[in-house]
């Protein structure tokens, strides 16, 4: 078995506990289906060789600060924070990833600053962090991790759910990725405000195809850094 650059990976599912996340019409969780994407992701993730832990493995609270927290202290390689949207225009069906890095795009502050109501952070401590994000030098290596998941991730979905829009990777200021100390990242894999994106997500096949996505996506990104690994080496 060949070593692999990323070894211990963070999944963080989105939500949990009395922070319910987005909701469908339907009554479908966005903490729900998180946390059964994270666990289907780790079981694949695992057979390819990367250790992994999960910030929560059932329905319970966890303020962001303690998610980080939890990444921070057991030194991973990678955070990768899993969400489902919710956009008022219902006919909308966006995937999009983001890394750390400043914004001044209205619609990505609105949606940072409702994922970051409930952080646990005091405004002195949010607000260090903050100025973090114009010398942090993860921002390369998140990019890069966002760019490969946000390409798999569409290209899997796209298939079979042709409505699908790719609004590619932003930078924004969410509290997951400002405060964690590897390279992070945090995927809208679909949108519960539509409700036949919501329907797909109900299925057993639509979520195995989003965490296959989201292996390929990880893998890509080991695989690019182990190349350049070898050729400084």
């Amino acid at each position: 078995m060949l070593p692999l650059p990323i070894k211990r990976i963070v999944l963080d599912p989105g939500h949990g506990g009395a922070q319910a996340g987005t909701l469908a019409e339907s009554g479908a969780s966005e903490k729900e289906i998180t946390l059964d994407l994270a666990l289907r992701l780790r079981r694949l993730l695992q057979d390819a060789s990367f250790e992994v832990l999960l910030t929560r493995e059932a329905d319970v609270t966890m303020s962001l600060e303690q998610r980080v927290a939890f990444a921070n202290a057991r030194r991973a390689d990678v955070f990768v924070s899993i969400h489902v949207n919710w956009i008022w225009r219902r006919g909308v069906r966006p995937v999009e990833t983001y890394h750390v890095g400043p914004t001044d795009d209205p619609a990505v502050l609105k949606l940072a600053g409702a994922e970051n109501r409930e952080s646990g952070y005091s405004l002195g401590a949010y607000r260090r962090l903050l100025e973090r994000i114009y010398i942090d030098e993860r921002r390369d290596e998140s990019r890069a991790l966002a760019r490969t998941v946000n390409t798999e991730l569409y290209r899997a979905l796209s298939a079979v759910n042709p409505g699908l829009e790719n609004r590619g990777v932003k930078m924004a200021p969410f509290a997951v990725l400002v405060g964690t100390e590897m390279p992070a990242i945090l995927v809208e894999v679909s949108c519960l405000s539509n409700e036949e994106e919501a329907k797909l997500l109900t299925t057993d096949d639509y979520r195995a195809r989003i965490a296959a996505a989201l292996l390929r996506g990880i893998r890509s990104y080991s695989t690019d850094l182990d190349g350049v690994a070898k050729k400084e080496g």
